[in-house]
């Protein structure tokens, strides 16, 4: 498979964009679901780790360890062991919610 993926995702921040803008055709026609969400990448890296997918070839273009120890450093100060996408889930009153403030913490993080 060619750097350039299904419909141009060739990286981790491609393809978030992309489920941020459509989120139905990523997350099984769910408008916005902080809990598919986290299915759905967690999908990729089990795929990945269950295909023995050498690092040079898996999604990558984006620090994941970097971004959980942020988050628990800036939203989590009880410390609860949760990732962040279970974090945003757990402080919100909703599904949707939780994936958008999942998506306000990505912003920050990269500063957008």
């Amino acid at each position: 498979m060619s750097k350039e993926r299904a419909h141009g995702i060739k990286d981790y921040p491609t393809l978030l964009g992309e489920i941020r803008k459509r989120p139905q055709v990523f997350l099984g026609g769910a408008e916005r679901s902080v809990v598919l969400l986290s299915a759905f990448i967690g999908g990729i890296k089990y795929g990945e780790y269950f295909h023995s997918v050498p690092d040079h070839k898996k999604l990558g273009g984006f620090s994941w360890d970097s971004f959980e120890n942020w988050v628990e450093e800036m939203f989590n100060p009880r410390r609860l062991t949760l990732d962040s996408m279970s974090l945003a889930a757990h402080l919100t009153s909703n599904d949707q919610e939780g994936f958008d403030l999942w998506f306000l913490w990505l912003d920050a993080f990269r500063g957008l």
